[in-house]
């Protein structure tokens, strides 16, 4: 089956998945104070609770892509970092499984999610894998390898302070830019293996058909990651201007400056 279109099953997993996302990010963006009753656990400082939030959010532009696009590979770059992402989060439950609020719905919600996930999602990508023809599409554009390369490095980064920052919190916490605690810091690494194996994952297709889905949902995340900051400037325990806050706008920008760059060569190429 190499027709490049997403099964029936990979919709109907997204009609599920979408819901719970949006709800997260309700209750995290815009009611950080009750994360303890609402989610999982007590969230602090609420500049924490709006970036898992906004993350969410752009996370489900994803499956939202899976329900209207026709073509398989245009979302499958997702799912090796949703699928790290899931088991992380797994993980730190197992290790903090005191700092949960247990008997709650949201707690409840949250174990379901990330003992089903890990196994799911990978699935789903197997069953859909095949009908990737590996073909650009009739108005595509290839990524430079130079770009690739690029993305390979900022994603070994990205590991590589993964790695320490999840055996070693306290690694993490004191070099963040706002506090963190063991749970969240070991959160915090499961956000940053998302993009690190995601930056893999684009770099292994270098079809820009291939990015387009994956760089609109990391840019919803880190606009609202800058709207989080704004709005939450007091939690943070160093300059508003730090290596963090600056990477991520350096992201941002070269995703704005990018973006239309390769929009305008499609085009071009369909002329």
């Amino acid at each position: 089956m190499n027709n490049d279109k997403i099964l029936p099953t990979t919709r109907i997993v997204a009609i599920i998945v979408i819901p719970f996302l949006w709800l997260a990010f309700l209750i995290l963006f815009f009611f950080p104070e009750t994360t303890g009753e609402r989610f999982a656990w007590l969230i602090t400082p609420h500049m924490t609770s709006l970036y898992i939030g906004a993350g969410y959010l752009g996370g489900s532009w994803l499956f939202v892509n899976m329900l209207v696009q026709k073509r398989w590979h245009r979302v499958k770059g997702g799912f090796f970092a949703i699928t790290t992402f899931t088991w992380f989060m797994l993980l730190a439950t197992l290790l903090h499984w005191e700092r949960f609020s247990h008997g709650t719905l949201g707690f409840t919600l949250w174990l379901i999610l990330y003992i089903v996930t890990p196994f799911l999602v990978p699935v789903i990508w197997n069953l859909n894998r095949k009908a990737d023809t590996g073909q650009p599409e009739e108005s595509d554009v290839i990524i430079a390898p130079a770009i690739l390369w690029i993305l390979r490095l900022i994603g070994t980064a990205g590991l590589a302070t993964v790695a320490i920052g999840f055996v070693q919190p306290d690694f993490l916490i004191r070099i963040w830019p706002w506090a963190l605690t063991p749970l969240t810091a070991r959160v915090m690494c499961g956000w940053i293996a998302l993009l690190s194996v995601g930056a893999f994952a684009m770099s292994a297709d270098p079809r820009w058909t291939s990015w387009r889905v994956p760089l609109q949902s990391i840019l919803i995340w880190h606009v609202l990651v800058f709207a989080a900051v704004i709005m939450k400037a007091d939690d943070f325990t160093m300059s508003l201007v730090n290596w963090y806050t600056v990477s991520i706008f350096v992201m941002v920008v070269g995703i704005l400056v990018f973006y239309p760059l390769m929009e305008r060569k499609r085009k071009q190429s369909a002329t």
